[in-house]
């Protein structure tokens, strides 16, 4: 989605330091104060008008006076923990219950926060997202207010990089 957006020419709050490599030879667009956003959320301050990165569970330290329109990206949980585990070099499959009981409990969590804070999202289904780029990508166009083309922006999807499928 970030390659997304930055085909879009939305401006994105990202330091480069997070080096692009197998798994997204485009680059990441990451910014590293998000990993200390517990902490210190000052940076969201600089952030008005930009795209920022934040993974979950972390969107429930942002600043909720600040007004946001987060593109919320859903993934098959089964598909995550794959991820996870491949990431890690590290077979969790016997905790995986565990795992999965944790991430379902910060989305319940995250949307609570969004929900209480009246903060603007849209939920965008990364498995149809990468199926029918251009049918998600018009949704995210008319969400945000972008003047583009929803063909145009589904030229940096990249498919091969979609590696850990649920296929059942």
């Amino acid at each position: 989605m970030m390659q997304v957006l930055n085909k879009a020419n939305v401006p994105i709050l990202h330091d480069g330091i997070r080096e692009s490599d197998i798994s997204n030879p485009q680059g990441y667009f990451e910014l590293e104060a998000v990993k200390g956003i517990v902490a210190k959320n000052s940076f969201l301050d600089e952030a008005e008008g930009k795209a920022v990165k934040i993974v979950a569970p972390l969107p429930i330290y942002m600043k909720p006076e600040l007004k946001y329109k987060v593109l919320f990206m859903r993934r098959d949980l089964e598909e995550i923990l794959r991820s996870q585990e491949k990431m890690l070099s590290k077979d969790q499959s016997s905790e995986r219950e565990k795992y999965r009981t944790i991430y379902e409990f910060h989305l319940k969590k995250t949307y609570r926060f969004f929900n209480e804070h009246s903060i603007d999202f849209m939920d965008v289904n990364y498995n149809e997202f990468m199926k029918s780029p251009e049918v998600s990508l018009q949704k995210v166009i008319d969400f945000l207010g972008l003047d583009a083309s929803p063909k145009i922006l589904s030229e940096v999807v990249n498919p091969e990089l979609y590696r850990n499928r649920n296929e059942g």
